[in-house]
């Protein structure tokens, strides 16, 4: 019996050798983003239709020990740490003997990026829930060992799932770090690696000994630029120099002179995230995720996922229920981490968010990373005018990657391609 498959592009083939092969149970149907250390492609399952991201590593690269293991690590580390809010690796294999591959989900949704770009700030009622998701991802992480150190919005992918809207998923770990792995030397001392904006302090200066507490602070530039619409050193850029430069010596600017509307307990628990020295961080995604916990409930703000169709992208950080329930916030809370931030903490933790500790101080040595957020934007619900203005040019159905040189050394050239791909 013979299945309908989809067909691959003639233009695409005579350009990519590629596309139409089989590669494991899948066949390459389309190229859907490229850089310097490999490509991704969108598989498809020759008999049951269904699809996967594949991605390649350049055949240049295949007798580099270092490249190929650390390729090799991307896939071993999210096969570790196998939580729900991480995308899942579904086969890694050699192909016609000299192809380095691994086979991803294909994630149907959008990247965070896509709401954060606009520079207006999003709603608590949004953001919380989005937030919380990350805390848990990289709690489950970190419990394992394993530190992201590229933690940034376009990691963050939001798909539909079972109804709700803004489920997350977290991509790219090549650069991460195993701190268990016999090869955690790898990483010398002096080398850069990650996103600059994102960086924390530590990673900036070129440490060896990177834990999880630079991922804490990666969390807190992204909540940071969420809820007021910028990054806190966006006025240093475009040198890379002198946004490392801003993220060493220079404090970030307070949210609420840029939004005033973010509640000041909001603000103080995004600020702790951002302190310089590690050691006045949360010191654990657990600590992290329960003070946003007794923030959100102080607000009266749920906890729940949004309907698919319900979403509140385009709508900023004034919106009527965030003013509604600021002030109980405050009254609620006697401090950063009030009353409302213990108790909630009490309520939720669970085994899954116990203290770990500090994670990963192992050493590693690696070169450029591939970024693969590969997505296919869902129809967009048409509730309003408004939503439909805002959401216009994420509304098409496409297919996005991101990909580019996650680890590049102070100098060199960082290069991106995102959203790309569009159908």
């Amino acid at each position: 019996m013979q299945y309908p498959a989809a067909m691959p592009d003639t233009t695409e083939t005579a350009r990519d050798e590629m596309i139409g092969r089989v590669v494991g149970s899948w066949r390459v149907i389309k190229l859907l983003g490229e850089g310097g250390m490999g490509s991704v492609y969108m598989g498809e399952h020759p008999a049951i239709g269904s699809k996967v991201a594949i991605k390649m590593l350049h055949p240049r690269f295949d007798a580099d020990e270092r490249i190929v293991e650390r390729f090799f690590n991307e896939a071993k580390a999210v096969n570790v740490i196998g939580h729900e809010n991480i995308v899942s690796i579904l086969d890694f294999n050699v192909a016609d003997g000299r192809r380095h591959y691994f086979v991803m989900e294909f994630l149907h949704g959008r990247a965070l990026q896509a709401l954060v770009e606009a520079g207006t700030p999003l709603p608590l009622e949004r953001v919380g829930p989005i937030l919380l998701q990350c805390c848990r991802a990289l709690q489950a992480a970190h419990e394992r060992g394993i530190v992201h150190r590229d933690f940034k919005p376009d990691n963050v992918f939001l798909i539909d799932r079972s109804g709700r809207a803004d489920f997350v998923k977290l991509v790219d770990f090549g650069i991460a770090k195993l701190t268990d792995s016999p090869n955690a030397h790898l990483t010398q001392t002096g080398t850069v690696m990650g996103t600059p904006a994102y960086m924390s302090p530590e990673q900036a200066a070129g440490e060896s000994t990177i834990d999880a507490r630079s991922d804490i602070y990666s969390l807190g530039v992204t909540m940071f630029q969420m809820m007021t619409g910028k990054q806190p050193f966006a006025e240093a850029g475009p040198s890379f120099g002198r946004i490392l430069a801003a993220h060493l010596r220079e404090p970030p600017p307070r949210p609420r002179a840029i939004a005033p509307e973010i509640p000041a307990e909001l603000e103080e628990i995004i600020l702790k995230t951002l302190e310089k020295n590690p050691d006045d961080r949360y010191q654990t995604m657990s600590e992290l995720h329960d003070a946003l916990l007794g923030c959100m409930e102080g607000l009266g703000i749920s906890l729940e996922l949004p309907p698919v169709g319900d979403r509140q992208g385009t709508t900023s950080a004034k919106a009527p229920a965030a003013r509604r329930t600021r002030a109980r916030c405050h009254a609620s809370a006697d401090g950063p981490h009030g009353r409302a931030s213990r108790a909630a903490a009490s309520r939720h933790r669970t085994g899954r968010h116990r203290r770990s500790g500090r994670g990963g101080r192992g050493r590693d040595r690696r070169a450029g990373s591939l970024r693969v957020p590969l997505v296919e934007h869902p129809p967009t619900a048409k509730s309003d005018a408004r939503a439909r203005a805002g959401r216009a040019r994420r509304g098409r159905r496409t297919e996005a990657a991101s990909v580019g040189t996650a680890a590049t050394p102070i100098g060199a050239t960082a290069t991106a391609i995102d959203q790309a791909a569009a159908l």
